[in-house]
């Protein structure tokens, strides 16, 4: 028989990554979508242990740490509760969909008692395959759905002012955000640099706010804008006092928005 390697390690890392899905579905456990996908690699390069012969890959211990191994890095939350709930469902659904699949070939190939079970037929395979392969596609398309449709609720028109200059950017509201200018307590807006950069403004007129994050320590420039800015859903514009605060980072990768609003302005 023939074993293709590289579609061999394809199709583990496809049902690797179906199983940590629907695990984590099923249980509605956060996980990082990167590290869930440097899971199943890691699930579908262990599968060539079967051509190795090595025991202590193969021993038993190897094939219950693995798995847990896969569950632990893909979630967000390390608790061990949540670690072995999703090892459980995970071996469950394992079972399950081998047992399945075991079923499928006795139906599909006959076989005698006392005789060599042999594999002629294995069309449920490709049905598994394009089963996880659908599921997963699916998954992400939702995922990605839910993400713009949340992003869009959030979104503001904000139209800036100083002096003679106006600038439109689009806007998202930062329930995290709390940033304040501490003389004025006004709210801050996050602007993109290149946008910010567009106003001149003199240096009696700017502001320097210092803040304090988890991952940084640091200060921005600002100044007192003056600021109109509307929800994509309303028709009615609302005039508000804030500072606008320039940014080095970009803040949306796809460029949805380019200012983040503090809580404090709407």
């Amino acid at each position: 028989m023939e074993v293709y390697i590289d579609i061999y390690i394809f199709e583990n890392i496809v049902i690797n990554l179906f199983l940590l899905l629907l695990t984590f579905k099923l249980l509605r456990f956060s996980f990082n979508k990167k590290n869930i996908c440097i899971a199943a690699v890691l699930g579908g390069l262990y599968g060539l242990v079967i051509f190795c012969n090595v025991n202590l890959l193969n021993s038993m211990a190897f094939k219950l740490l693995i798995p847990a191994i896969m569950i632990y890095i893909s979630l967000e939350s390390k608790k061990i509760k949540y670690v072995l709930k999703s090892i459980l469902v995970f071996f469950m659904l394992a079972f399950m969909l081998g047992g399945i699949c075991f079923g499928a070939l006795q139906m599909q190939n006959t076989y005698m008692i006392g005789q060599a079970f042999v594999v002629e037929n294995n069309s449920i395979k490709y049905i598994v395959l394009s089963v996880a392969i659908v599921f997963i596609f699916i998954n992400r398309i939702v995922d990605l759905l839910k993400d713009r449709a949340l992003v869009k609720n959030f979104l503001y028109d904000i139209y800036i002012t100083e002096g003679t200059r106006t600038v439109l950017v689009k806007g998202f509201l930062d329930t995290g955000n709390e940033l304040r200018e501490p003389v004025t307590n006004l709210p801050c807006v996050i602007v993109e640099n290149n946008y910010f950069n567009q106003f001149d403004i003199p240096d009696d007129k700017k502001f320097i706010i210092k803040y304090d994050t988890i991952n940084e320590v640091g200060e921005v420039k600002g100044f007192k804008g003056n600021i109109m800015i509307k929800n994509e859903d309303s028709n009615s514009w609302t005039r508000v006092d804030a500072i606008v605060c320039g940014c080095e980072r970009k803040l949306s990768k796809e460029d949805e928005f380019q200012a983040l609003l503090s809580r404090g302005i709407v």
